[in-house]
């Protein structure tokens, strides 16, 4: 059964689903060759286990990869010892006159390996080896390792550079001099205190070292959820950051090359929080307009959520739950600290769609969600709360659609999935057209 498992998992670079990394290999070419390779060296299927990734760009315990830069690529394989399956192992194997041959073996730092990432961090040929680690498979027991490999010398050497516990990290050229650096995210604990740090690692030469001073971060933070980078003259990294299950804020950090330091305007120094980008609803930072710029979102007006909260005023037999508008907001390093509102939106986090709404309707709208059907209902606003009905949003996906085509007014779809709804004649009355609210259903 074992080796049927391992023989399934040859499909080595870059996996993004599980129907990739278990379609079954050419039994009788490379993959079968460099698989016998494996197994001479560690023993039958039923002396060992598959590691597999969590996350990241490879998620096959066979990854394949030119590490040192001589146009040949190397087999890193991920595995546990049946017999004590508490660390993952790193096997690599080199292919010698169109032979693979195992010249290394050593073991990890966790018992579950997540992410692998592969960068050039000094610009010498030879990519760096990028590891994530857990203990228990959550991101309190994280630990990032980060490696080079030398087979030039006959006997090949695994060289660990770094090994510190992380709850977030990036990879990317954040000073824009041409090579990658390592962006970490951790915490430490004082006298039963959290703070949380973040700061540039740097190589130079064969030295991987941290560049500049680590910067203070919210020290709320309990889960890191999401990392993005926006590209640009001066790149920026927005981490979105759990403080509980519906309450989210975003750290953005940017390199100043002046100061020579790493920057997080929005946390502030002396309370160790950032209430600038606090949000009620967990709804993470994206590109909404596909400007290459990314929009933070934080609750406009009424601060509810998007399906979780109960209404601040009547409650109807309908069961109707008030969602918040969002205002998406962007920053820059020219105002640091200071975000700029940009597109106005309300986003279902449960179907994970957006509605753009245009700035001159953020006063005069409400949302509502039916509790039993999840139909979204836009609103006329009035002093007492809600008006008239607008139009109505309800959401399908494998073509499953809750009702008819002809009941609705207006369709926008994204693959399989869709967005319908009905526009009402006090809708057109306010300025809403079908064409409009189509072009501005956005899915994510």
């Amino acid at each position: 059964m074992m080796l049927l498992l391992g023989a399934f998992l040859l499909i080595m670079t870059r996996l993004h689903s599980p129907e990739e990394v278990l379609a079954p290999p050419n039994p009788n070419g490379e993959n079968r060759q460099l698989q016998q390779a494996f197994e001479r060296a560690v023993g039958a299927g039923t002396e060992y286990k598959l590691q597999f990734p969590a996350e990241g760009d490879y998620r096959s315990a066979y990854v394949l990869y030119d590490i040192d830069g001589d146009k040949e690529s190397e087999a890193l394989v991920f595995y546990a010892k049946t017999a004590d399956d508490s660390t993952v192992r790193i096997h690599v194997l080199d292919l010698i006159d169109d032979e693979w041959v195992s010249v290394l073996d050593e073991s990890g730092y966790g018992s579950k390996i997540d992410s692998v990432t592969f960068a050039d961090l000094n610009n010498d040929g030879a990519s760096e080896a990028i590891f994530s680690w857990s203990l228990s498979g959550t991101d309190s027991s994280r630990t990032m390792t980060v490696h080079t490999l030398d087979l030039s010398g006959g006997k090949a050497e695994f060289k660990t550079l770094s090994n510190m516990p992380y709850k977030a990290m990036s990879v990317y050229d954040m000073d824009n001099d041409g090579s990658k650096e390592i962006l970490v995210l951790w915490s430490e604990t004082a006298q039963k205190v959290q703070h949380n740090y973040a700061a540039l690692m740097k190589m130079t030469g064969k030295s991987l070292q941290q560049y500049g001073d680590e910067v203070i971060l919210d020290s709320t933070a309990s889960v890191y959820d999401g990392v993005y980078v926006q590209e640009g003259q001066t790149p920026m990294v927005f981490v979105d950051a759990l403080k509980d299950d519906n309450t989210m804020f975003t750290e953005v950090l940017w390199w100043n090359g002046v100061a020579q330091s790493l920057k997080a305007p929005f946390t502030e120094n002396g309370t160790h929080s950032n209430l600038s980008t606090l949000r009620a609803s967990a709804i993470p930072v994206r590109d909404i307009d596909d400007d290459g710029r990314i929009e933070i979102p934080i609750a406009y007006g009424y601060t509810g959520s998007s399906g979780t909260s109960t209404l601040p005023s009547r409650q109807d037999a309908d069961e109707e739950e008030r969602i918040a508008l969002n205002v998406w907001s962007v920053t820059g390093t020219a105002e640091p600290g200071v975000l700029v509102p940009k597109t106005f939106g309300m986003m279902d986090t449960v179907s994970r769609y957006v509605l753009v709404i245009d700035s001159d309707y953020r006063d005069s709208v409400r949302f509502y969600r039916n509790k039993k059907t999840g139909v979204i209902t836009v609103y006329s606003a009035t002093e007492a709360g809600r008006g008239e009905p607008l139009f109505s949003l309800v959401y399908s996906d494998g073509g499953k659609a809750k009702s008819k085509d002809s009941e609705y007014t207006f369709r926008a779809t994204q693959g399989d999935r869709s967005v319908s709804g009905t526009l009402t004649s006090a809708g057109i009355a306010a300025g809403f057209t079908n064409e409009g609210i189509q072009n501005s259903l956005v899915f994510y």
